[in-house]
């Protein structure tokens, strides 16, 4: 009797037992799985270079399932991404209607770049300052480059290397920040593909360009952040003159 009461209580113990730790696994909280696929910076940072693209067009809108398949995350984070987006200007969300590529015309064309203009004086003083001596060679050999030939090309190449010059300055800033801001005023710059290259049609202006941004590299090796912050806001205050002529030659065409 003893041996059998005995069993039956071992029985009841191994019950009790495995209820037990089915209760603790019902318990046991579940830890957070392992995020795959981009982050949602990541996924602003793709749709800006899709936009620059023309893979997304001014307007159109941006479907949250289609990015979620595209990128293989949660729509949860492409919203995330599209949140980042909107505060960098590249998209407009609205209510019941989702996202949208931001649609620029040309005198939002002049606004950026006078804002560009206004960062990269920035830059400047703070490459003069921040800029080391291999810095400062750098964007002395690449202006005086420009110098040499920029007259002679055509405009979409002669600002591909004034692009170069202000992300060697940018650089030289040795600033996160104003890095981000001048390049995200760059890229929304970029969208216009229309009129990037405005201001840069006539040799004459090629020729004066060309010497100014030799100026800023000069001031920047010199250490004289002050002047070379001034000669990039004269950069961009004729190139803004011209552009806007040109824009409304354009127009009344």
């Amino acid at each position: 009797m003893v041996e059998g009461g005995s069993r039956r209580r071992s029985g009841v113990v191994k019950v009790l037992e495995s209820l037990q730790d089915a209760g603790t696994r019902l318990r046991k909280p579940k830890t957070a799985g392992i995020q795959r696929g981009p982050s949602a910076p990541e996924i602003a940072d793709s749709i800006i270079k899709m936009i620059e693209d023309e893979v997304y067009a001014p307007g159109e809108p941006l479907r949250e399932q289609e990015l979620a398949d595209r990128f293989g995350v949660t729509r949860a984070r492409v919203r995330e991404g599209l949140c980042i987006l909107e505060a960098r200007g590249f998209v407009v969300i609205e209510r019941m209607k989702g996202a949208r590529i931001v649609r620029h015309d040309s005198h939002e064309l002049v606004a950026i770049s006078q804002v560009r203009g206004a960062l990269l004086a920035v830059a400047a003083r703070m490459a003069a300052k921040e800029g080391n001596d291999e810095e400062h060679r750098e964007i002395l050999r690449l202006a005086k480059d420009l110098a040499k030939r920029g007259p002679g090309l055509i405009p979409k190449e002669f600002r591909a290397i004034t692009m170069q010059i202000g992300v060697l300055i940018t650089n030289a800033s040795h600033s996160a920040f104003v890095e981000r801001l001048v390049n995200d005023v760059h890229r929304a710059r970029n969208i216009l593909r229309a009129y990037r290259s405005l201001g840069l049609s006539s040799r004459e202006r090629r020729i004066q360009a060309s010497r100014n941004w030799l100026s800023v590299a000069e001031a920047i090796s010199a250490g004289n952040g002050v002047a070379a912050a001034r000669m990039v806001n004269k950069i961009y205050e004729e190139a803004l003159r011209a552009i806007e002529r040109e824009i409304e030659e354009n127009e009344l065409r």
